[in-house]
């Protein structure tokens, strides 16, 4: 075997034996048989209701892809028409290949934390769960003009919350969120993690969990959210949670 192609082996071996290191907490999880979903498609980008938004096709790597070290593409993307920016995707085969920066752009970018969450529900939910626990996602989320603007002052979310505005409808109904709410495994382990943490220890957050009864009336005044006073996961979650344990139980009582 000539020099040339034995580098060559040596750097595919490289590259396949790096992405399994970094799948290892979801490696169990994966069907290598199978092609990965789609990162996005025309019906889920439907479901976030925005007139800003236009699908772009664009196919996504296969496994086989993977075993032979050509990875470039992260799949159907959605892209913002005023913009041009794309919304970001993350799955079992992206994830090994993503950047700090790339992402900080999943967290920065609106619509991709959802995206990821949609995509990855009902085959790997472990990828859901290393991207709200990622330091460089939550950076950029953090980092968001709307979310700086809805978590720095508790007015923000009472506005949103008691003008039965059709955002917080969305959110709450999207099959993101109600895939979550199904699954209190994963809702744990989402309201558990560092992403949740930085959102209890916003300046909104800390006024709602330091005023409980006043969380659990803005709650009750919205035709949406009142219905989860009643959800027992919810409350049994927050109810481990240390941040949130004692509003919890006035909130949910």
């Amino acid at each position: 075997m000539d020099k040339e192609k034995q580098k060559e082996i040596l750097q595919i071996a490289g590259v396949i034996v790096l992405a399994l290191f970094l799948l290892l907490p979801v490696m169990w999880y994966a069907n290598r048989a199978n092609s990965p979903q789609k990162a996005i498609t025309a019906e889920q980008l439907k479901s976030f209701q925005d007139d800003t938004l236009e699908y772009v096709e664009h196919n996504g790597p296969t496994f086989a892809d993977f075993d032979e070290g050509n990875i470039g593409n992260q799949g159907p993307r959605g892209k913002w028409r005023n913009t041009g920016g794309e919304i970001a995707s993350v799955n079992i085969n992206t994830l090994v290949n993503m950047s700090p920066e790339d992402l900080q752009t999943v967290g920065a970018t609106p619509f991709s934390i959802m995206n990821t969450v949609m995509t990855n529900l009902n085959t790997t939910p472990q990828v859901i769960e290393i991207i709200f626990d990622n330091a460089d996602v939550i950076k950029g989320f953090s980092g968001r003009k709307s979310v700086k603007d809805l978590t720095k002052d508790h007015l923000a979310i009472y506005n949103m919350v008691s003008s039965q505005d059709m955002a917080v409808d969305n959110f709450v109904n999207s099959p993101a969120v109600q895939g979550v709410l199904k699954n209190e495994r994963l809702l744990r382990s989402l309201l558990k993690s560092k992403l949740f943490a930085y959102l209890f220890n916003t300046p909104a957050a800390k006024y709602y969990i330091a005023n409980p009864d006043k969380a659990r009336q803005l709650i009750q005044s919205n035709n949406t959210l009142a219905p989860y006073l009643k959800n027992q996961s919810l409350k049994k979650v927050l109810s481990e949670i240390p941040a949130t344990r004692k509003a919890s139980a006035q909130v949910f009582r």
